[in-house]
């Protein structure tokens, strides 16, 4: 009997360290949001972010951009990316004194485009375009900017590449937004 307890105890011991350990990484996570700039339009991105060292992270974006399309001067027609994006960054420059990081990574994306509100009708014959899921990749070159414990400045510089995209096959978003580290 005396040996079951022991074998209950050392589970149960171990189990402990396993929560204690879920727990406390918790504490490496942020959360951020970032209005961003789009030729002839504009996006918003959200991320959340998973530090497993002090120079590397992993992330999780929502990204939205909504834009105008003008073939010519005469016609325009709205589309929208929608985007889900799973990255890893990698520190390429800090200054933990003067609260300064710069990182860069990327990775897969894939999403939905929106063109002219649903419709394939365009007022012209020159574009052939159907709303779409698409597929590819990003990259991303990210500035940090500390301003106190939990919160910081970001400014990402985000270039999306999209293969199967009928419609503009590379985006460029910039922007500028804060992000909140979790404690």
């Amino acid at each position: 009997m005396k040996h079951y307890h022991f074998l209950y105890g050392l589970l149960l011991l171990a189990l402990t360290l396993q929560v204690q350990k879920s727990f406390s990484q918790r504490s490496n996570f942020s959360v951020g949001a970032v209005p961003s700039y789009k030729t002839d339009g504009y996006g918003i991105q959200l991320n959340i972010n998973h530090y497993h060292s002090t120079t590397d992270y992993m992330q999780v974006s929502l990204a939205a951009a909504f834009s105008k399309e003008k073939p010519n001067s005469g016609v325009e027609f709205p589309y929208e990316d929608y985007l889900f994006n799973l990255g890893y960054f990698t520190t390429i420059l800090t200054s933990p004194k003067r609260g300064i990081s710069f990182y860069f990574g990327g990775g897969p994306s894939v999403g939905y485009k929106y063109i002219n509100d649903g419709g394939t009708e365009f007022a012209f014959d020159a574009l052939e375009a159907e709303s779409s899921f698409i597929y590819g990749g990003y990259a991303s070159f990210e500035m940090d900017f500390f301003i106190s414990d939990a919160f910081s400045l970001i400014i990402p510089i985000n270039g999306y590449y999209h293969f199967n995209s009928d419609l503009n096959d590379s985006t460029l978003l910039l922007g500028a937004g804060l992000r909140y580290c979790l404690k």
